[in-house]
């Protein structure tokens, strides 16, 4: 677990599993407090060196120097996950495969404000006086269908497409990021996940975790719970809290 002290001070923690199935495991994770910076990433399965992907889109976040502003911070990430993109489409040409890319769920936060930034269906929680809201907006085919009024969010979950992905790090030459900035309340708890995750979960299971169960422990006890179920997919989840002394 990482804890950062001030008068506004937040703690987190995170963890990654291969699960149950899968012989290798294609997502990363950065539990990077010292930034302010927290992210997962889900390499493409089904294509080429997804853990290739997940890694180099978690390492080019990891050198994004600490910034005092929030709106600059967020520029220097988006330069960063376009340079993401950039080695990715270049490997993948180099290679002669279609696509080498890699979902990106991230939380960036100075002070008692934090931006997400997202690509692709990894997720994004809050949990704030005990109810859990979702605040990434999946970027997939069911996605789009339920935004159309074709599908329910709860079809959705076990609909056949539900892993197709319609934007990533890597797919096009051209990386659209999504974000979206958020006031943070005293004891609001995040939680940054994979699909892994919530293939097995459901959203009141996941709450009723992160209600009872302590910032340090809880990635592993929600991968552990995926686990017990079967784990079709490589597992990640970052955890973090804020709160004020």
């Amino acid at each position: 677990m990482s804890r950062l002290q001030s008068p506004l001070h937040w703690t987190s923690a995170g963890a990654t599993d291969r699960g149950q199935v899968r012989q290798i495991n294609e997502d990363a994770y950065l539990d990077g407090l010292e930034q302010g910076l927290w992210a997962v990433a889900d390499g493409m399965g089904g294509h080429a060196a997804g853990d290739l992907a997940s890694r180099l889109v978690i390492q080019v976040l990891a050198t994004a120097p600490q910034q005092r502003f929030l709106g600059r911070g967020v520029a220097i990430l988006q330069t960063c996950l376009a340079d993401a993109n950039r080695r990715l489409c270049a490997e993948a040409r180099q290679r002669g495969v279609s696509i080498i890319g890699s979902t990106v769920a991230a939380l960036y936060a100075i002070g008692a404000h934090c931006v997400l930034l997202w690509v692709g269906d990894s997720r994004i929680y809050r949990l704030r006086t005990g109810n859990l809201h979702r605040l990434s907006h999946d970027h997939s085919q069911v996605q789009d269908l339920v935004d159309q009024g074709l599908l329910t969010p709860e079809a959705a979950e076990t609909h056949p497409a539900a892993n197709i992905i319609t934007r990533a790090v890597g797919a096009d030459d051209l990386l659209q990021v999504d974000a979206q900035i958020c006031e943070v309340k005293n004891g609001d708890r995040f939680l940054l996940c994979s699909d892994g995750l919530t293939k097995e979960l459901s959203e009141a299971e996941i709450a009723e975790l992160m209600a009872r169960v302590a910032v340090d422990a809880l990635p592993r006890a929600l991968i552990d719970e995926a686990c017990r179920r079967g784990a079709r997919d490589n597992v990640t989840v970052v955890a973090v809290q804020f709160q004020t002394s």
